[in-house]
């Protein structure tokens, strides 16, 4: 005989049928079941029709399985069980016992964030290790073929492959030496009078939203360096006259450490939005999810939106 077609399986019943076989009659099934005779004996009917079998037939007083409910009874306990299982909330998250490794893409001008997020895991998981890869044109991409459990990046539509929330928002600020000879008389003439670093791994095309903004305004800042890392820019701006334009998050804590000063740009531009991405499919893990929001804490601390 072929299977019943699972389209009119009602699952209920199957439970039904598993405490039928194992009670043996119709009362004791209703008690444990907290059902009354009459419905399990309505369900009863409803599985021998499904099944095209008796299941269990009268052997005086009490109830004896059939051939097919003698198989059922031991094949139905573990297809109940692993029904459960599927269902089960996922196994919670234990940082303080997990040995795991998380891996975050990120521009190098979020690197501020990194210590808060590094101390916080630490503290709580003593386990667990963060790697962090450098954010690229196909992040979204290898985010998406699960490269990365996170990323980092400037706010832009979400997919159906990637889920994001907002981080917070840092203005666009310009950074030099204390003493820089353009603060004493902050303008946007002195601010395109001295030269400037620029950060990028590719040589510059003027059309970033800095430039672009000046161009409209008449003006045309001098690029005297191009670094490829952050990380480069701080000890040139503390020995040169050189300037520097960034998300103010950038410097949080390096330009202490340099002797640098800020200073508003002397025009207006939308802040720069971050996102914290994660993958629709596997982003609801726990593990994901707890190691997201120490990123979020991060981002609160160092004040996004400042």
């Amino acid at each position: 005989m072929s299977a019943p077609s699972l389209s009119k399986i009602d699952l209920n019943l199957l439970v039904v049928l598993d405490v039928l076989l194992r009670e043996k009659s119709v009362g004791r099934a209703a008690d444990r079941l907290n059902l009354t005779s009459s419905a399990v004996s309505h369900a009863l009917k409803r599985l021998r029709i499904l099944f095209d079998n008796e299941l269990l037939v009268r052997d005086g007083r009490r109830m004896v399985p059939t051939a097919r409910g003698q198989s059922l009874s031991e094949t139905l306990p573990i297809l109940l069980a692993q029904v459960e299982s599927t269902l089960a909330e996922p196994v919670p998250f234990d940082p303080t016992t997990a040995e795991h490794t998380f891996r975050l893409a990120a521009p190098d001008f979020i690197s501020p964030l990194l210590p808060c997020v590094l101390k916080s895991i630490a503290a709580k998981a003593p386990g667990v290790s963060v790697r962090v890869f450098a954010f690229s044109p196909t992040a979204t991409l290898d985010m998406q073929t699960g490269r990365y459990d996170a990323l980092i990046a400037p706010s832009f539509r979400q997919t159906d492959d990637l889920r994001g929330i907002d981080l917070g928002a840092w203005p666009w600020v310009t950074f030099g030496r204390k003493d820089h000879p353009a603060f004493a008389d902050w303008s946007l003439e002195s601010w395109a009078r001295f030269p400037h670093v620029l950060v990028s791994a590719s040589p510059p095309s003027g059309r970033n939203p800095i430039d672009l903004t000046a161009s409209k305004l008449g003006v045309t800042r001098k690029i005297g360096a191009i670094v490829p890392h952050f990380s480069m820019a701080a000890p040139i701006l503390s020995g040169t006259d050189m300037l520097l334009v960034v998300p103010s998050v950038a410097m949080h804590d390096i330009a202490t450490v340099y002797g640098l000063a800020k200073r508003s740009l002397p025009f207006e531009i939308p802040s720069l939005s971050f996102s914290l991405f994660h993958s629709a499919t596997s982003g609801d893990d726990p593990a994901s999810r707890w190691f997201r929001s120490h990123i979020e804490d991060a981002a609160r601390t160092l004040g996004g939106s400042e």
